[in-house]
């Protein structure tokens, strides 16, 4: 069936809007650290937005180029404050009342019952390290129980959601903490590399890590029940500043075959993996490609992801690709024309677009072009997948 052609007026007609969210923290934000996503409105699509976002994954062309990240965008983040882990890292990004912080105090125990401490510097939870719940993974059960999923309220996350999740949006749930972030949390991030190299602790690792893929597994399975999940971003940490924490075989030993039975499990379910990696990780691509991850997004400062999307093209991976920097002195004209020199770059690279703020801090970058650029991208890649 041919595609509805691109019309300018009508795609840019306000058909409605998306309700406000409040519900992350961020640290040194004027409001006291709370961030505040105000009503946003909602365009005319010639198709829904999470089929747009589908498509891609279905590797068919989708009509835009899809657009992904926290806020504004294609994706509606979904971090239901049932799951402790959420309210630890202070984001109940959900359909309920706005959750009082302050008042929950900067120390929250989240699953194994670890206490762990907000740091508004990093904007996440960690534990305060020096007191391990864990040294020695061979002995594991001795010390530690995996999460009761029936703990959660199931039917109060469905009635709380029925409306937040019924967006056109792709809705995507957030998942803190995988499967080596989990590791260093409970052992801190010396005892888990050191576990990592321990022959005596190897079979504990894996029993561990087999059991909590399990829960993954389960807890992806009940919520794709209470709405409409197209995503999972899984949160999972593998490289630092300078490289990864592990190398690649050692990857391929303990995290693979966990990592793909969830992969797995969300695909049975009709849903999109991202592998939310911080640090430069370029060297472990070829183990998310066995998981099945179906897009990373590189940190682009660190990472090389024109070359990440060259080496991979023939892989079922994808990347998100950074918007650039926008130049504070540029006209409106100027930013349209580096996204239509953005789109004719990438157009056929099977990509996403996300939104880099990490480049907010830059003096020679203006964060406020950013709507524009996003808003020419959406018209340039429509005009290019039309046919």
């Amino acid at each position: 069936m041919a595609r509805e052609k691109y019309n300018r007026e009508k795609e840019h007609e306000i058909i409605g809007t998306y309700p406000p969210i409040r519900g992350m923290e961020l640290g040194g934000t004027p409001d006291g650290g709370v961030s505040f996503v105000p009503e946003t409105p909602r365009f005319y699509r010639p198709i829904p937005v999470y089929e747009n976002f589908k498509m891609l994954f279905a590797g068919e062309k989708p009509y835009w180029i899809p657009r992904c990240g926290w806020f504004f965008c294609d994706v509606n983040e979904f971090r239901p404050r049932q799951h402790p882990d959420n309210l630890a890292n202070h984001q109940a990004i959900d359909g309920g009342d706005f959750v009082d912080y302050k008042a929950q105090g900067n120390l929250y125990y989240g699953w194994f019952r670890t206490p762990l401490e907000w740091e508004p510097k990093s904007m996440g939870a960690t534990v305060r390290p020096g007191n391990p719940q864990l040294t020695d993974m061979s002995r594991w059960e001795d010390f530690i129980s995996m999460p009761d999923l029936d703990e959660i309220d199931w039917e109060e996350m469905r009635e709380m959601n029925r409306e937040y999740l019924a967006t056109d949006k792709a809705n995507q749930l957030g998942i803190q903490m995988g499967l080596w972030e989990r590791m260093m949390n409970l052992m801190d991030v010396n005892n888990a590399a050191l576990a990592l190299m321990d022959e005596d602790q190897e079979e504990g690792i894996h029993r561990f890590l087999d059991q909590l893929s399990d829960v993954y597994v389960e807890y992806i399975r009940r919520v794709s029940r209470i709405g409409r999940i197209d995503s999972v971003m899984f949160h999972d940490d593998w490289g630092t500043q300078n490289g990864p924490f592990f190398s690649l075989e050692t990857c391929r030993r303990f995290f693979v075959p966990p990592m793909k039975k969830i992969v797995r499990a969300c695909h049975d379910l009709g849903i999109i993996f991202e592998h939310h990696c911080c640090g430069k990780a370029e060297k472990l691509v070829p183990a998310m490609v066995e998981c099945g991850s179906d897009f990373w997004f590189p940190q682009a400062a660190i990472n090389d992801v024109d070359q990440l999307i060259e080496d991979y093209k023939d892989a079922p991976i994808t990347f998100a690709v950074s918007s650039p920097l926008l130049p504070a002195a540029c006209s409106e004209a100027e930013i349209r024309e580096l996204a239509a020199k953005w789109v004719d770059k990438y157009k056929d690279k099977g990509i996403l677009l996300c939104q880099d703020v990490s480049l907010n801090g830059n003096p020679d970058h203006n964060p406020a072009m950013y709507p524009i650029f996003e808003d020419a991208v959406y018209e340039y890649s429509r005009i290019a997948y039309q046919d």
